[in-house]
């Protein structure tokens, strides 16, 4: 085994074991883990190989690493965590975490924009737009409830309703119409339409509202995302 692979196989050997033990709940989220020196000293390993693996353990969400203050636990739950910092897909937040991502799609279709979808997508009313209605699911678990809007004059003019599939992001992106950054609203929510009746009639959401824009701050996505409470949860390190 070189001296490269060896040091790789270590990191991954403690990253795994850093993310068992944050999973179990060892550490509280906003707690912070042992340092560098710490950690080294506990797994007989290198500081370098140790700052590795707490990479990788930021990768998947489970901690956040701030410049001179120390690496912090966001999650010991198996519940799908994603950073409010972070604008990515659901999809990938899943894949981040090890887990399997889905998708089924209740309805997609070309139609008018309403007034709300209009007002945040810059749009005159009755303009067209792509519309979608999806639930989201983690290893096969119901995680979330989405509704998308995007302007008809953001895709291609050959654009074809049977190639929607995948994360919201992805067709984006596959139009060139990248999404750089997102304002967002965050409610409570709770209401038996939001799950198509599917879930309890009590069942609680994190609904995040948001619209998103390119580059150009051209607004290119209005979504409304329903997360079942206890099964995707977001994260924040506030720190003084």
């Amino acid at each position: 085994m070189s001296g490269r692979s060896g040091i790789a196989k270590l990191s991954r050997t403690v990253a795994d074991d850093l993310r068992r033990r944050l999973e179990d709940g060892e550490w509280s989220p906003s707690e912070r883990l042992p340092g560098e020196h710490e950690l080294a000293a506990h797994y007989g390993v290198s500081r370098a190989t140790v700052r590795t693996a707490l990479r990788a353990v930021d990768a998947r969400g489970l901690t956040v690493t701030l410049h001179g203050l120390g690496t912090f636990a966001t999650v010991a739950t198996r519940a799908v965590a994603a950073d409010l910092h972070r604008l990515e897909s659901i999809s990938a937040t899943i894949v981040r975490l090890d887990r399997q991502p889905g998708a089924s799609f209740r309805t997609i279709a070309i139609r008018d924009a309403t007034a709300r979808e209009a007002a945040a997508l810059d749009l005159v009313s009755g303009a067209p737009v792509l519309s979608t209605r999806r639930e989201i699911t983690a290893d096969g678990e119901i995680v979330a409830y989405s509704h998308e809007t995007i302007p008809r004059h953001v895709l291609a003019e050959d654009f074809d309703l049977l190639t929607v599939s995948g994360s919201l992001f992805g067709l984006l992106d596959a139009h060139g119409a990248y999404a750089t950054s997102a304002l967002t609203a965050i409610h409570a929510s709770t209401g038996d339409e939001i799950g198509w009746g599917d879930e309890a009639p009590d069942a609680l959401y994190v609904l995040l509202e948001q619209t998103h824009f390119d580059a150009k701050n051209r607004a290119v996505a209005f979504s409304r995302t329903w997360f079942i409470e206890g099964r995707f949860q977001f994260n924040l390190v506030r720190v003084r």
